[in-house]
């Protein structure tokens, strides 16, 4: 079989097959060699305590695993490699969302207002314009 032929049937260039033939014949295999960089910081058992603690903490951000991981395991990591780990396990980073906390003077205008508009008709709402900073404005 040709390598044109191999390449169309696994949906590559041929030039794919070409150096796949050519490193199978120089070193026996068609696998990757290693690469160099830098050795891995986090060993597998630290992959699967920052795994497990981020699951249970979902909304915990990477400067919190960090710590966390640094107090239990002892080992200390930057947060980029918290977030790739997270991005390997398939776990995307989160970043709480920033509110001010409601005072209970909020709570209780919040309720008045809602009492106050409860029996509001859809005539009445469709002149509210509900704005992205949450104002409400006359149309």
């Amino acid at each position: 079989m040709w390598q044109s032929d191999v390449a169309r049937e696994l949906g590559v260039s041929q030039s794919v097959i070409s150096r796949l033939a050519s490193r199978h014949r120089t070193t026996g295999r068609v696998c990757d060699r290693p690469r160099s960089g830098a050795p891995r910081v986090t060993d597998r058992n630290d992959d699967q305590y920052l795994r497990t603690y981020a699951l249970r903490h979902r909304y915990a951000t990477a400067t919190q695993l960090q710590a966390q991981l640094r107090d239990v395991r002892g080992t200390r990591v930057s947060r980029q490699t918290i977030r790739n780990r997270l991005h390997r396990f398939g776990l995307n980073a989160r970043r709480p969302l920033q509110v001010t906390p409601l005072t209970p003077r909020h709570r209780r205008e919040r309720l008045q207002w809602a009492q106050d508009h409860v029996t509001w008709t859809m005539q009445q709402w469709s002149t509210v314009l509900f704005t992205v900073s949450g104002h409400l404005a006359q149309k």
